[in-house]
């Protein structure tokens, strides 16, 4: 799903390559709004489903990371398995790092090890799923930049989550403590821990 956001004409060059990978057998390129595309996933999230996600960047795509992601693919447990990868260039990156919490503030590629067991499934089988998206996360480390992207984080990753922050885990914590002493805006993406 190669998404392009910025000045259409640009945005055509730059997919243009996508249809020239082999034969088409479906094209569902096109022009959409920014709305549309935030709702492309919806009927593949689902009640009850267990999701498994696991996150890392790169600082590009070369042949370690792609060898990687060949592997992971021919080894994947069910159709539910999925490497997203998102380029972060432009703007995302000439943004100084300490002007926002999020601690990359480089070109990069997020990338985003999705494995999902549909409803119904067995422990066995969601360990199974488990274990590919974290042995392929894992098979990235060598060549990745160190945390994650916090929103992929999880509770149990407290060293990644504050990688993730760089430089500004510690003001974002004291932000916290100043405007947020009672947790009230709380949410499922994790925050550095405190060091005191």
């Amino acid at each position: 799903m190669p998404t392009w956001c910025g000045r259409p004409e640009q945005g055509e060059r730059r997919l243009a390559p996508f249809r020239e990978l082999g034969t088409l057998l479906v094209d569902t390129l096109g022009t959409t709004t920014y709305g549309a595309s935030l709702t492309a996933f919806d009927a593949h999230i689902v009640n009850g489903q267990h999701v498994f996600m696991q996150t890392c960047w790169l600082p590009a795509l070369g042949s370690g990371s792609i060898d990687v992601f060949r592997q992971a693919v021919e080894a994947a447990v069910s159709p539910g398995c999925a490497i997203v990868t998102h380029d972060f260039k432009g703007a995302a990156a000439r943004v100084p790092a300490e002007a926002t919490a999020f601690g990359l503030r480089r070109e990069h590629v997020l990338v985003e090890i999705i494995a999902v067991c549909a409803d119904g499934c067995d422990e066995a089988a969601r360990q199974r799923h488990e274990q590919w998206a974290k042995s392929t996360r894992e098979a990235l480390d060598a060549m990745a930049f160190p945390g994650g992207y916090p929103n992929v984080l999880g509770d149990g990753e407290p060293n990644r989550v504050a990688q993730s922050y760089g430089p500004n885990a510690e003001r974002l914590i004291r932000a916290k403590r100043l405007y947020d002493s009672g947790n009230v805006f709380c949410s499922t993406i994790p925050l550095p821990a405190s060091g005191s």
